[in-house]
């Protein structure tokens, strides 16, 4: 007995000890930026630090390096780190020393649970005298690619109610990203990997953005929260061995409880959740219930799903997708009305996505209409400049010194400006006092201006015609197994039934529902392989597993005598002058392929396959591509990447596979496809149907006026 109780003792000392965590992330990793560059007399930029509800700040540690001007004053130019606008740390800028290291202890009370602001602001002068105010001279760098942010926090107690799983368990805000495990004794069958993938899709869609990886283990996993998912008889059986109470007269269960380690041990701050019914079909009705729980209810442990419904489900309807033809307030479009103050305030934008397969034409525009109001005093070259994706489209004067409101200023933007996927416009507004001598203080109170939200916008309506393959398209927005945001006739079709194989397939189902934000309701996922399917395919497995009659459609053919892509000579940006080398060798273990190919079952529609030389390389290399560094570089239909080269990712993209057309749902014509194709052949035989069109009729009207005169 009293063994017993040091073994039981020791194993909650050892859980205790691993929910103290330490954290070291670069900070380029919470900041798009490299570096950051802060000019002219006065500049402040912020970084956003994400603290979840489940985590409990115990110390926290930034080290950063910094270069300055050397033509700095030192008692009047001075760098102060905030948080939340509170200032922690101030350093004077020196010309005799500009480059720096600073290490900044961040009190944890300053850190609130959420979106919390690191900034870095400077006042930053050159003389005593009269200066200008964004003089070249003025300017002092923070290094954030050579920076560390290293926090100490301890997980907080999972609370036992279900309204804790989309906010507290499954939390966009953890960082750098999230592990869940399932445990893969109770996924016995097709339909139940299935609805294992519909929870998993769930999961992904809660964090957002974040990266989230799947694992699969033949029992509970310590340290990570776990998904049990199954029929009641396996469920109720393995829980009682592991002494965990369960209501057994419920026919379909949703359930939350600590994670328990051993049978009269509980890890509470993992959580186990527990997805089960009677039969197949109340097993599928418990997993779509999960999947679409999107905000905290019921606050009890366990639930009873006896009925689900969704709302009809339109093409092209994913997140943020724009309609076409549609008008679209501002507001509608996530920005309120909004005051600029200041000569150069910090833009605002809209985001939005298009559908990737949009056939953009000549001479159509997209239409902005603006309501905006501006302050008198103000000199007559102040503008609003208007981006798309960061490119300057538009510069609005703004010319009256008395100031004015402007309603329905309308821009006229063309459509081939914008791109497949997600496209942003920015309203910078650049504003400019009126001339005033260098010594005198510049008043700036009266510069502002106002954008109002109830301002439009409306992009015309387009064919959806697109050329394939282009793995961009499938890494903006799941292009094109999101057509139906749903994954409705999209078949993944593993070739191993293996738990790192299933687990790849989760990491891949997860990243799609995170492009288009809508959970896969309708994949199906199976591993039978496909001999007539209709819709998309996508293909898991290594390389040795995947059909050799799939393999011979590949761009890199992976059978016994492969066929090689070298680029010889690169002429232009992605102009590429191939040599094809057939030779017998092996994958090997340390790269992954991604491939998007033609598929043989029906005109217009595509196969992604993923591989690797095995099942363990392929879960790795799952878990890479939902990296940003490799998701920007896979292009055309062909992406090499090593699997050792973290954090400085390699990645080989080809374009050298026969290219075809995909239409509106992924069909069309066997004749459509072709005349785009080949455009160059219709083109001659348009020219010849006309030739002959033509000599026909001057045959036939020569022959009808010989025989009118010789009547005559």
């Amino acid at each position: 007995m009293k063994q017993l109780f040091l073994c039981i003792a020791t194993i909650f000392c050892l859980a205790q000890l691993a929910h103290a965590a330490v954290l070291e992330v670069p900070l380029y990793k919470l900041t798009p930026a490299k570096s950051i560059d802060l000019k002219c007399t006065s500049a402040e930029y912020a970084i956003p630090l994400s603290v979840p509800e489940r985590w409990e700040i115990e110390r926290a540690v930034m080290r950063f390096q910094y270069v300055n001007s050397s033509s700095l004053l030192e008692n009047k130019s001075t760098l102060v780190v905030k948080v939340n606008g509170y200032p922690i740390a101030q350093i004077k800028l020196s010309p005799i020393v500009p480059e720096g290291e600073v290490k900044v202890a961040i009190p944890a009370i300053l850190l609130d649970t959420g979106y919390n602001s690191i900034s870095f602001a400077v006042t930053q002068h050159y003389t005593d005298e009269c200066e200008d105010p964004c003089a070249p001279d003025l300017w002092t760098t923070i290094k954030v690619d050579e920076s560390v942010l290293r926090v100490e926090y301890r997980l907080k107690p999972i609370p036992l109610r279900l309204s804790a799983i989309p906010e507290f368990i499954f939390d966009p805000k953890i960082f750098p990203h999230g592990r869940v495990n399932f445990i893969a004794e109770g996924l016995t069958s097709e339909e139940l990997i299935n609805y294992a993938g519909i929870v998993a899709s769930g999961i992904a869609l809660r964090y957002d953005y974040r990266q989230v990886f799947f694992s699969l283990s033949k029992d509970i996993k310590p340290n990570v929260d776990n998904i049990l998912l199954g029929k009641s008889d396996f469920i109720y059986d393995f829980l009682r061995k592991k002494g965990v109470e369960i209501n057994e007269d419920a026919s379909t269960l949703l359930k939350i409880t600590h994670l328990p380690l051993e049978k009269f041990v509980r890890d509470p701050h993992h959580a186990l959740i527990i997805i089960t019914g009677d039969n197949i079909e109340q097993v599928k009705l418990a997993a779509e219930t999960f999947a679409i729980m999107s905000f905290p209810f019921p606050d009890t442990d366990e639930m009873t799903p006896v009925k689900f419904e969704l709302p009809d489900v339109a093409q092209y309807s994913g997140k943020h997708m724009l309609i076409p033809d549609k008008k679209y307030t501002l507001k509608t479009l996530n920005l309120e009305t909004y005051t600029f103050k200041g000569l150069s305030p910090n833009p605002k934008e809209i985001t939005f996505r298009l559908p990737p397969d949009f056939l953009v034409k000549q001479n159509q525009y997209a239409n902005l209409s603006l309501h905006f109001a501006y302050g008198a005093g103000m000199r007559n070259f102040s503008v609003l400049n208007v981006l798309l994706n960061g490119i300057h489209i538009r510069a609005v004067r703004l010319d009256n010194e008395f100031g004015n409101i402007v309603e329905g200023y309308n821009l006229s933007i063309p459509t081939y400006l914008f791109r497949a996927g997600t496209n942003v416009i920015s309203f910078a507004p650049m504003l400019a006092p009126t001339m005033i001598s260098n010594c005198e203080p510049m008043p700036i109170d009266n510069l502002f201006f106002t954008i109002f939200d109830n301002s439009t916008f409306i992009f015309p309506p387009m064919p959806h015609l697109v050329e394939l393959p282009r793995l961009e398209l499938f890494f903006l927005n799941g292009f094109p197994f999101t057509r139906w945001p749903d994954g409705h006739e999209t078949l993944l079709f593993m070739t191993q039934p293996t738990s790192s194989v299933i687990a790849s397939a989760f990491n891949i189902i997860g990243s799609i529902t995170q492009k288009n934000g809508f959970p896969l309701l309708e994949i199906k996922m199976g591993f039978r392989k496909p001999d007539a399917w209709d819709g998309e395919i996508i293909i898991l497995g290594s390389a040795e597993s995947i059909p050799d009659d799939l393999k011979e459609l590949t761009p890199l053919k992976l059978t016994k005598n492969t066929s090689v892509p070298y680029p010889v000579v690169k002429s232009w940006r992605d102009e590429k002058t191939l040599a094809f080398s057939g030779q017998i060798s092996d994958f090997g273990k340390a790269k992954g392929a991604i491939m998007q190919f033609k598929s043989p079952y029906r005109v217009g529609r595509t196969i992604l396959m993923v591989t690797a030389f095995s099942p363990k390389e392929l879960q790795a290399f799952s878990e890479m591509l939902t990296e940003p560094a490799v998701e920007g570089a896979c292009k055309g239909d062909l992406a090499l990447v090593d699997l050792v080269s973290a954090p400085h990712y390699k990645v080989y993209s080809f374009d050298i596979g026969k290219k075809y057309f995909s239409g509106k749902g992924g069909k069309i014509s066997r004749i459509k496809a072709y005349i785009y194709s080949m455009s160059k052949y219709y083109a001659h035989l348009l020219v010849f149907i006309f030739l002959l069109l033509g000599i026909t009729v001057f045959y036939l009207l020569y022959r009808f006026r010989k025989r009118r005169l010789k009547s005559a």
